[in-house]
């Protein structure tokens, strides 16, 4: 183990120092990997419904094509027709106001889900981390996937990263 010096106040403190790459953590933990698995199959559900909405909206819109040739011959008594075609212009409407309204609804849903994820498994994260800290007798150990914190260069000795996805793994 590689340490590092900090000041943390006029007096030098040799302070044990270790980066996790979070992201690679929250990706390679098996309860998110399980979870992103029901939530592609959520999405293809919900991609599966809308292209049943596409497919009988198509219907409607190709029943509304013939309809308009219907009227466009003058032998065709077209009282009863147009009154038709406005019932199927109505229906072309419901049909896509309904799957617009699916769509956003899916998504919001999904969206909801993707969130909980992260909030779920971050906690179990931040748990194996401490564990591991723990165990390394470390100080400190800082999230080398966000840039936002300035980790520029770790050694590859201070990177725990493994460690951390074999605790978090080993806990299901």
């Amino acid at each position: 183990m590689v340490s590092l010096t900090l000041l943390i106040s006029p007096m030098a403190v040799a302070q044990k120092v270790a980066v996790v790459d979070v992201q690679e953590v929250f990706d390679e933990y098996k309860k998110v990997k399980d979870a992103r698995e029901r939530l592609e199959k959520s999405k293809k559900i919900a991609q599966e419904e809308l292209e049943i909405f596409r497919d009988e909206l198509k219907k409607i819109v190709d029943e509304l094509k013939l309809l308009e040739e219907k009227l466009k011959n003058p032998n065709i008594e077209s009282s009863a027709l147009k009154s038709k075609y406005q019932e199927m212009v109505k229906k072309a409407k419901e049909k896509q106001e309904d799957m617009i309204a699916y769509d956003k609804r899916a998504k919001a849903t999904i969206g909801q889900r993707q969130r909980n994820l992260l909030m779920e498994h971050l906690e179990d994260i931040r748990s194996a981390i401490g564990k591991v800290a723990a165990a390394k007798g470390l100080d400190m150990i800082l999230n080398s996937s966000e840039t936002q914190l300035a980790v520029f260069y770790a050694d590859g000795d201070f990177d725990v990263t493994k460690e951390v996805i074999a605790t978090v793994n080993a806990s299901l």
